[in-house]
């Protein structure tokens, strides 16, 4: 079995609802992306050793997915709530899919990337000004790292909004 037979399986065995496979070079980066995390709407920009600025410049970012040929761009979608509480519990299910994707392909040739900034560590050394305790492991953020979701779900006619509060949480394997 390939290395990409194992990838969709495993994509398929946890149950994301929508994989799109792709040539890296259709990835989407864009300077407005990654220039909203210097807004830290999220809270980790400089608090986490994946994003920004810590992470380096959005072309370093973007060289680290683009230096794969292939991704598949994965998507779980989600009911949302109305209130923020709400809202973070929901992202719970995508991001323990995106774990146990990360565990089913470990030892692979392959790099898994989500939303939000690593998680490896219950407190990232960053916040204490510390190197990366696990710098080869360490867990980017798409965002982060300048990838348009947005534009790049259009593109591949995935589902972001699915309206009634339903949104895509999106993720990417790379190899």
């Amino acid at each position: 079995m390939s290395l990409e037979e194992r990838i969709i399986l495993a994509i398929e065995e946890i149950g994301f609802d929508e994989y799109v496979k792709i040539p890296t070079t259709e990835i989407i980066f864009s300077d407005a992306v990654f220039a909203q995390c210097a807004k830290n709407i999220c809270g980790n920009y400089g608090q986490n050793h994946s994003c920004p600025p810590r992470s380096g410049t959005r072309e370093e970012n973007a060289a680290r997915f683009l230096k794969y040929e292939n991704a598949i761009v994965l998507n779980k979608l989600v009911t949302l709530g109305r209130r923020y509480e709400i809202m973070d519990e929901s992202g719970q299910t995508p991001r323990s899919m995106l774990e146990e994707l990360r565990e089913k392909l470990k030892g692979e040739e392959a790099r898994v990337a989500g939303g939000g900034g690593c998680r490896i560590c219950p407190e990232c050394s960053a916040k204490t000004d510390e190197p990366c305790l696990y710098p080869d492991e360490r867990q980017y953020s798409m965002e982060g790292s300048g990838m348009d979701i947005v534009s790049l779900s259009r593109k591949l006619k995935m589902t972001y909004n699915a309206g009634n509060n339903r949104l895509g949480f999106f993720s990417i394997v790379l190899y």
